[in-house]
């Protein structure tokens, strides 16, 4: 047969899987208000990532028009959607 041998690319593919599930988990770590023993899902993790990343933009914007206020008082603006523990 052509290529690599199935037990490589299994082994490639689980390396990959890894990974993956490692960099999701650093990228959870950095979420406000998630416990640490909170299982979600990748889109959960994708959807509050980017939810968190807006809400700290709109904090910069804020902060720019307004110094004093903004980042200081995070707010709880409803940046997280709801967290299924």
């Amino acid at each position: 047969g052509r290529g690599p041998p199935p037990a490589a690319n299994a082994a490639r593919e689980r390396s990959r899987v890894q990974t993956l599930r490692h960099a999701f988990l650093e990228l959870q770590k950095t979420l406000p208000s998630v416990p640490p023993d909170t299982k979600l899902s990748k889109l959960d993790v994708l959807l509050l990532a980017t939810t968190y990343i807006a809400h700290l933009t709109r904090s910069l914007q804020d902060e720019e028009e307004s110094p004093g206020e903004g980042l200081g008082t995070l707010r709880g603006d409803g940046y997280l959607h709801p967290v299924k523990v």
